[in-house]
């Protein structure tokens, strides 16, 4: 059974169900694709990630983050009487207490709400109640600015910075909080 929402300010966070999917891929696949720069090679890469991602752990939300020990959460918000998903975050485990973050995005049209930090709080407070020692991500140089910056806030720290692929360059940050 899934447990039921958290609610804040009208948005409730939630577990994943199966028919959420269709919203969750549009809206990684808008989110991933504002990275693209406007040349056909990085259009390509990104379009190519979006493709792998939703065949490998999106088309497998339950086996690749909530059977290993993981999760995955929606934030809905009503519409016309409705709940619509409108954000998302995942939780990846990845052995001895460490977790990766994973698939942080919130639909265009519901940016600057505080729904992912709403999302990120409840992760955070999920991973701690959950044995999870460590949390890392990696987060688009594209966005540098504002991610960093969002992930900062939650006590993340850089680690590294790499190149994701080349012909466009684009590169990348890898972070990590130690949990108490």
């Amino acid at each position: 059974m899934t447990p039921p929402c958290t609610t804040t300010s009208g948005i409730c966070i939630r577990q994943f169900r199966d028919e959420d999917l269709p919203e969750v891929a549009a809206i990684f696949e808008h989110g991933m694709m504002l990275y693209a720069k406007n040349d056909p090679a990085s259009r390509h890469h990104w379009a190519e990630y979006v493709r792998k991602c939703l065949k490998d752990d999106l088309a497998d939300v339950e086996g690749t983050y909530m059977e290993p020990g993981g999760n995955f959460w929606v934030a809905t918000l009503e519409d016309d009487g409705e709940p619509k998903v409108v954000g998302m975050i995942a939780l990846e485990p990845k052995g001895n207490g460490e977790g990766e973050v994973r698939r942080v995005s919130v639909h265009p049209g519901y940016q600057r709400m505080g729904i992912g930090r709403k999302l990120m709080t409840h992760l955070v407070h999920w991973a701690t109640t959950h044995s999870f020692k460590t949390l890392q991500l990696t987060a688009s140089y594209a966005e540098k600015t504002s991610a960093v910056t969002f992930y900062s806030s939650f006590g993340f720290i850089t680690r590294e910075t790499f190149t994701l692929w080349e012909n466009p360059t684009h590169e990348a940050f890898w972070m990590a909080k130690t949990l108490l």
